[in-house]
Order: structure tokens, then sequence, then C-alpha cells
């Protein structure tokens, strides 16, 4: 029983020893130097939330985790994470068994960064009419694909992504109507010159 017992033990002290370290860098090491992000969302203390003739209502405090900033191993994209769901979001791996996310920066891997930006950038085209339809702004400028613009915008502003599909939906259906009368107009002037040449 015994013998057995030691030729378990090299395994088990390896299987804990891969758990808790990260290419040699201990997953607790990593946990608390995690660089700080900035809150996300638009609270901040002592905003007005809601007003009205005899109250008004602001917020006092805000309490979270915090957000921490992880890296990607691969491509160096930079995001952000709850500090709860930081271990977790360590201990992800790749098909290849390496892992997904670190703390900190990999040397030597330059982010990759696209050209696009949001439909929602200050800077679009068509932000004036945005502005008219009450829609919000967005600073994204990175995306790499339209593929990824639209994912962008179905997922981080799912209103604005509505509307624009609604609004583009109806500019559709209006021009095929348009299309349909012109092309009946055609038919009809062609029956009517028809008519015309059979009669002369």
């Amino acid at each position: 029983m015994e013998a057995g017992g030691e030729y378990i033990r090299p395994a088990v002290q390896e299987a804990e020893e891969h758990m808790t370290m990260h290419d040699n860098v201990a997953v607790e090491e990593m946990l608390r130097d995690a660089e700080d992000a900035i809150e996300p969302g638009d609270l901040a203390t002592g905003q007005v939330i809601s007003q009205s003739q005899d109250m008004t209502m602001t917020t006092s405090e805000l309490q979270s985790a915090g957000w921490v900033y992880v890296y990607d191993t691969l491509t160096a994209d930079r995001s952000v994470v709850n500090r709860n769901m930081l271990p977790q979001q360590l201990e992800k791996r790749r098909l290849d068994g390496s892992y997904a996310f670190s703390t900190r920066r990999p040397e030597g891997v330059d982010p990759i960064r696209g050209q696009l930006k949001c439909l929602l950038h200050d800077d679009g085209p068509n932000r004036e009419r945005y502005n008219s339809m009450g829609l919000v702004h967005c600073v994204k400028s990175n995306l790499l694909t339209e593929l990824a613009r639209e994912r962008h915008m179905k997922y981080r502003h799912p209103r604005a992504f509505a509307t624009l599909e609604d609004e583009r939906r109806r500019e559709d259906r209006d021009a095929e109507r348009l299309e349909r009368i012109a092309l009946t107009d055609s038919i009809r002037a062609m029956a009517d010159s028809n008519r015309g040449a059979k009669d002369a």
C-alpha cells in the first residue's frame, strides 16, 4: 500500500505545481501584481442618478472587487477583467495547452491593431445624424474587419445596432418599392408604345 502511495505522490505534486504555476510565475503572484484598470461604466461618486422636484438621488459610493488588465499571450491584446473573475481567466488554456491570458504584457509581441472605427465614433461620417437620433458615442478605433465592427455594434451597442438595422431595412424596402414602381412604369410605357404602333 505504501509503495503505491510513493508512486502516486510525485504525480500529485507535479499536478499541484502545474496548477499553481503560469510560465514559472505563481498564479497568486500574478493576481497580486495585476495592473488596476479604470472602473467601467458611467457612474461616478456624487453623480446625479435621478432628480425630481422634492428629491435628488446621487451615488454616495461605488463598491466592486475592482478591475484589472489581462493580456492575450499570443496577440498581446489587452482587455479588462473583474478581479473576482481573474483566477478563472488566468486558468483559460489554448488547444495546445498554453495559457491564453496573463497579467503581464508578453515580451516581444506587438499587438495587432485594426484601423476601422466603430460606427458610433466621434469621427464617423454619420455622427451628426446619429446625434440627432440620440445614439451613444464610442471611442473604439482599432477594429480589424467589417465583421468585427458589426459584432462590436451588435454586442456593445445593441440598441444603436437595432435602430440602425431598422433604418437600413426601411431604406431597403423603400428602394425596392421605388424599383417596382419604375419597372411598372416602364412596362406600361412599353405596352402603350406597342399599342400605338399597332394602331398606326
